[in-house]
């Protein structure tokens, strides 16, 4: 073979691997564009549902509504994606949200999904869970925790109960960890940790199980949390969505996969401001780039907003 044979076959493999390359670059660079949009989509729609997440009832008594928080997460979701108003896509959309969590303050309830027989037609649906509760155990005591310093304990040396704040109860507690206030909370966030990731990990496998049976392939899993996101989550009263397996397009092997968290307390002084463009009016968040220096009157839901006759903004979709 020539030489000049050589040098051509050499260039041709090198045309077609620099294109097979430029294809990939292009493939991720889409992908990475998407990720980041999917990102602003799932982080509203958790700030949504962590806005109803906590009401006040009449006697100004605060409550965990979590259907409601799961309603509007759902709602947010489907709009963010562009599918809401299709039953189809929206129920398609839906399940690859394996688990949602909720924190409350003496436990938390984990919504899942089960196998449901209608009509004949099987169905995959929704449910919540039992409240949960942060419960530890050693030889010694039977804890049930809660995301302050209140604390109920059964004591198995002595046969007896106590409840109230850490600081009223530790002396009577013969246990080495409440002498320490540092090493209870120690116990305490790690026994919450613990028993939220024990349970999704079983309902996420539950999951796995049935999901089969509705023509959905992809092996669902607990995401590796950081500690620091745990830590946020168990402050307050908190919503966490796992979202996974998600395809970028149809022809594409690669996924989104993510978690999502927010709490109630941070997401009750959110604010929402309207500009004008053109003929039309736009209501923002209050980190929206669209937004000038000069802001005008605080709204403080997207209904007031929409009375207004107001638009949801496009870009950081409130």
């Amino acid at each position: 073979m020539k030489l000049t044979d050589l040098a051509l076959i050499f260039l041709i493999f090198e045309i077609l691997l620099f294109s097979m390359l430029d294809i990939r670059f292009n493939q991720l660079e889409a992908v990475t564009e998407k990720s980041n949009a999917y990102n602003t989509a799932l982080d509203n729609a958790v700030d949504d549902g962590c806005y109803f997440l906590v009401e006040e009832d009449s006697s100004r008594s605060l409550h965990t509504n979590k259907e409601k928080a799961a309603e509007q997460f759902l709602t947010a979701l489907y709009s963010n994606f562009g599918v809401i108003g299709q039953p189809a896509l929206e129920e398609k959309l839906k399940r690859y949200i394996p688990v949602i969590l909720v924190t409350d303050r003496d436990g938390f309830y984990v919504n899942y999904s089960e196998v449901m027989v209608r009509g004949g037609e099987k169905l995959l649906v929704k449910r919540w869970s039992e409240k949960i509760p942060y419960a530890y155990e050693d030889d010694k005591v039977i804890c049930s925790f809660t995301l302050d310093n209140y604390v109920r304990v059964f004591d198995k040396a002595s046969n007896t109960s106590v409840e109230g704040d850490y600081r009223d109860v530790k002396d009577m507690i013969s246990c080495s960890f409440f002498q320490e206030e540092e090493q209870f909370n120690e116990v305490r966030r790690n026994t919450v940790i613990n028993e939220i990731e024990k349970n999704m990990e079983n309902y996420i496998n539950y999951y796995n199980e049935i999901a089969g049976q509705f023509g959905i392939t992809y092996k669902f899993w607990l995401p590796l949390v950081d500690r620091t996101d745990w830590d946020r989550t168990i402050d307050d009263v908190s919503l966490f969505v796992v979202f996974q397996g998600y395809p970028y397009n149809a022809a594409s092997l690669d996924t989104y996969n993510r978690y999502a968290f927010g709490g109630a307390r941070i997401r009750k002084s959110r604010a929402f401001y309207i500009t004008e463009s053109g003929n039309k009016r736009y209501y923002h968040r209050e980190n929206c780039t669209r937004l000038t220096e000069t802001l005008g009157n605080p709204y403080y839901s997207k209904k007031e907003c929409a009375k207004d006759g107001a638009f949801p903004c496009p870009k950081c979709i409130p």
